[in-house]
């Protein structure tokens, strides 16, 4: 059990960085496009910048409910990833040291 802890904190941790990239191209769409900070949402993200993913999106619209899948990509994208970069590796961290 504790080993399945510990690979799950370090999987929060080590996608960080991915998240924090997500965070900084986002900046940069919003600095040189006209989307603005609330406007670019993760389901305009992935349309205009990653349509490869859409056939994942349009999945995952199959098997989940869709009113909170529209909630989720709704979200504004640089705020929602910001923040979800911090909770997962404050909860990594969080885990490591309560199984250490």
């Amino acid at each position: 059990m504790q080993t399945g802890l510990r690979i799950f904190a370090y999987t929060l941790i080590l996608t960080t960085p991915i998240q924090l990239l997500l965070v900084i191209w986002g900046s940069f769409i919003v600095l040189t496009t006209d989307y603005g900070v609330l406007t670019l949402t993760h389901k305009a993200f992935f349309v205009d910048y990653m349509p490869v993913f859409m056939v994942v999106i349009n999945w995952l619209y199959v098997w989940i409910w869709s009113p909170y899948l529209d909630f989720i990509f709704g979200l504004p994208l640089i705020f929602a990833q910001a923040f979800k970069a911090l909770v997962s590796t404050w909860l990594g961290f969080w885990i490591l040291r309560k199984t250490g």
